[in-house]
């Protein structure tokens, strides 16, 4: 059965060009790329990507073109431009696949030196065309020259320019991708745990020059990095505590500071990245003048609905319509129309939570809606909604004793309704797994998952 669904998941995701083995992907990835650039035919590449029929495979194709430009310089750059603009303009993939691609090919940097020395100058050059073509986020020349210079360093003793670039560069990727897995590796590639308090005050900073949508999404970023175990919630705690400080200095830049520090305690206290006792804080840090503005502000944004509190409210009354009317598609266009960053992982977390207080015949009802949730907010939201309900657990079997067993059904279910791969357990953060209740669930899931088989 795990076999049988791996392979089904494997079609579900690339598309139905990977019922080949990754490895032949990949092998025909290389032919297409050598051809190209020995022959220059540009409809003909443009051709055989499509053929692969595999477009979340679209990563691949691009750090091959983008190696084997780097590898022959010159003329190659040109190339290797002209096709990725060819393959966005007729979807072979989207600039999701791209901005991966890329990241991959900077994170392979130091291997390529080793056969290229300009190979970060070569990256750079096609980086920048990237980003003037408005394909990929201008943070890529910057993370060139870092992914260089710790080659220089033996990538030792991360500075504050090497945080600050790193800051921006996940700032950046993030607002592209939207993908807090991502996000949750540039995190752990840092490689310095002791720099993650200036990684997010720098983040932070970074913020308070965005529009007030992509601050929420970068408050987001935090919290979807830290469920993901990649940074500590004290850290967190302790590179807010730095900004809040700061708030004298940036105030002239940023007038509407204390609004906007106020609006992210407020998102992550409603997360609980930070404790309720950094309110106690507020008029240490912030000083005599800042301290009560800010401490006010935040009160006044916790007296109403926040967004989040806004979106688990609105999931609520969606979920508790299609248990009474079992209609599956107006749940998943009032589900859709809630429009929000934040809503795919939280309706999933949601959905799960209230189904463990309800009855089988709810609980199947709700499995269902879990499923046809992929198809409204995508893998990465599902996946982030099933881990936030892992790392909650300890809270939950307070009031359902019984939770892991229950969430470990919805996990084996999805995995037999093909919208969590076999392997979902081994993606999930080591620490949240060996964790008592974590190792409850996984061990649930596999017996369930092989009960199912037999």
């Amino acid at each position: 059965l795990l076999e049988q669904h791996s392979s089904t998941r494997i079609m579900n995701v690339w598309g139905a060009g990977a019922k080949n083995s990754v490895e032949e992907l990949k092998e025909s990835v290389n032919v297409l790329v050598e051809e190209y650039f020995v022959e220059g035919e540009l409809k003909e590449a443009v051709r055989c990507v499509q053929e692969l029929d595999a477009p979340h495979f679209g990563h691949e194709v691009v750090k091959r073109l983008v190696y084997r430009a780097v590898e022959k310089g010159g003329e190659a750059l040109r190339q290797a431009l002209t096709l990725l603009k060819a393959l966005l303009a007729c979807d072979a993939f989207d600039h999701h696949q791209l901005t991966i691609g890329m990241q991959r090919s900077v994170m392979g940097l130091p291997d390529l030196c080793l056969d290229v020395p300009d190979a970060p100058e070569r990256l750079r050059t096609l980086a920048d065309w990237l980003a003037f073509e408005n394909l990929v986020s201008p943070s890529f020349e910057q993370a060139v020259i870092l992914k260089a210079q710790e080659r220089q360093e033996d990538g030792k003793n991360a500075g504050a320019d090497k945080v600050q670039t790193y800051a921006k560069f996940i700032v950046e990727e993030f607002l592209v991708c939207q993908s807090g897995r991502d996000a949750a590796k540039s995190v752990t590639d840092l490689a310095d745990s002791s720099k993650h308090p200036e990684l997010v005050r720098r983040i932070l900073i970074v913020a308070l020059d965005k529009s007030e949508s992509e601050r929420t999404m970068i408050a987001d970023l935090i919290s979807s990095v830290c469920v993901r175990c990649a940074m500590e919630p004290s850290e967190v705690e302790a590179g807010l505590e730095a900004l809040i400080k700061q708030m004298g200095d940036l105030v002239i830049d940023v007038p509407k500071i204390v609004e906007y520090v106020g609006r992210f305690i407020a998102h992550f206290l409603e997360d609980r990245t930070i404790p309720e006792s950094l309110l106690a804080s507020i008029p240490n840090l912030a000083g005599p003048k800042l301290g009560p503005e800010l401490s006010k502000a935040v009160g006044e944004i916790l007296s109403l609905p926040l967004p989040v509190t806004q979106i688990k409210r609105k999931v609520k009354e969606i979920i508790e319509e299609f248990y009474v009317s079992g209609d599956l598609v107006e749940a998943e266009r009032s589900l859709a129309e809630l429009n929000s960053k934040r809503s795919g992982h939280e309706a999933v977390k949601r959905t799960i939570v209230l189904a463990m207080e309800k009855k089988n015949r709810e609980r199947e009802r709700a499995s269902v809606l879990l499923s046809a949730m992929t198809r409204v907010y995508g893998s990465e939201q599902f996946f982030e909604g099933f881990t936030r309900v892992i790392r909650s657990l300890d809270d939950l079997s307070l009031d359902t004793p019984n939770a892991p067993a229950l969430l470990a059904n919805f996990i084996a279910r999805a995995i037999v309704d093909d919208v969590l791969p076999p392997n979902f357990i081994s993606f999930v953060p080591d620490r949240l797994v060996a964790s008592e209740r974590g190792r409850e669930v996984a061990g649930s899931v596999k017996t369930l998952l092989e009960q199912h088989s037999s």
